[in-house]
């Protein structure tokens, strides 16, 4: 690859990722700089509120989390045909607390979660606050995210997680199939029995880190800002002409992981 490719590359990753954080920060929600979980952001201001929501919802239903959702969001498997949302709400002030809400739209296929701040309030233009969510789904569900600053946890198994603009870490248990861009945090993924782990990560900051427990996987890594570490026993690395291939066994899942600034750190057994 010449010197102009690879600047050329580079541009066009930190194109993406800039992209994702002026997302997130258009929602108007600023974080501080105490009481901070993991992400950095607060999720102990004074004011907060909870509550919780139950739904039914049809087979493989969508779950989506959208627009600004600013603390984490943790995901696990729950009971068949149900959906239930715990959310809890926080903010530096009583009149901060009041500027924003948590929307949720329920169909029977499909369930969207939104942050709503009152932004035509002059007072609610720049607000500190936070929201969590817990979720319980199907394990056939699809999840898709957009545009959260807190953590991603899936634990499943779910049957896709697809994930666009995220500001911190991103961790995945269980999924069948796995679409991830923009991440400025890194990202976990666990693929064993419930995980194929087919799907792309791309345009990374931060570590790729893969835990892998199946006889046969094909991981392509290209535009790689960093290193390939730690790979276990069994695993195989070659060359290709804009980056590896690492494989262990013949055929199985594919995994594609492009434009990372930071290692792809392969584990296992």
């Amino acid at each position: 690859m010449g010197s102009r490719e690879r600047k050329l590359r580079t541009l066009l990753f930190g194109r993406s990722i800039v992209a994702a954080l002026v997302t997130l920060l258009a929602s108007g929600l600023v974080p501080g700089t105490r009481g901070q979980d993991s992400s950095g952001l607060i999720t102990d201001y004074t004011f907060r509120d909870s509550f919780s929501r139950h739904f039914q919802v049809e087979e493989s239903p969508v779950i989506e989390i959208k627009e600004g959702i600013s603390g984490p969001v943790t995901v696990s498997s729950g009971r068949t045909g149900m959906v239930d949302i715990d959310v809890q709400r926080t903010a530096a002030t009583q009149w901060e607390l009041d500027c924003h809400q948590v929307k949720i739209d329920h169909r029977p296929g499909r369930i969207t979660i939104t942050q709503v701040q009152f932004s035509d309030r002059r007072e609610c233009r720049t607000i500190r606050a936070s929201q969590s969510l817990t979720l319980q789904v199907p394990s056939d569900a699809k999840l898709r995210v957009t545009a959260i600053a807190g953590e991603l946890k899936v634990t499943g198994p779910v049957q896709s997680v697809t994930a666009n603009s995220i500001a911190a870490h991103v961790d995945i248990a269980a999924v069948g199939i796995v679409e991830l861009r923009s991440l400025a945090g890194g990202v976990s993924l666990h693929l064993g029995g419930a995980s194929p782990g087919a799907g792309t990560i791309e345009s990374v900051i931060g570590p790729v880190e893969l835990e892998i427990h199946q006889p046969n996987v094909r991981i392509r890594v290209s535009s790689l800002n960093g290193e390939i570490r730690a790979l276990p026993p069994g695993f195989i690395r070659l060359r290709t002409d804009d980056g590896y291939l690492i494989k262990r066994g013949e055929g199985g899942p594919t995994l594609s992981i492009s434009s990372v600034n930071g290692d792809v750190i392969v584990r296992g057994q």
